[in-house]
């Protein structure tokens, strides 16, 4: 849950994302094969699955891109700003 409603946003459509595009394909019929389902999904979509919004890199791409850079090199980015 995040501090402000606006952040639960982000949180849903990961959710969404992994029931629509992962679970409803594979069909877990008991919680041993939920939970691997959705371990599977999150690796997948972290470390597979390419996002056009990053530059057609996949999140952990991304993020050690990120982490190599100099903070004054790094693109800022705002997710949700709460003032406006």
């Amino acid at each position: 849950m995040g501090l402000v409603a606006q952040d639960n946003a982000y949180a849903e459509r990961i959710n969404l994302t992994i029931k629509d595009e992962y679970l409803s394909h594979w069909k877990p019929e008991s919680f041993f094969e939920l939970k691997r389902d959705v371990k599977r999904a999150v690796n997948n979509y972290n470390l597979k699955r390419i996002h056009n919004n990053i530059k057609r890199k996949t999140p952990s791409e991304f993020e050690y891109e990120c982490l190599n850079l100099d903070i004054e090199n790094r693109s800022k980015l705002t997710i949700f700003n709460n003032e406006y």
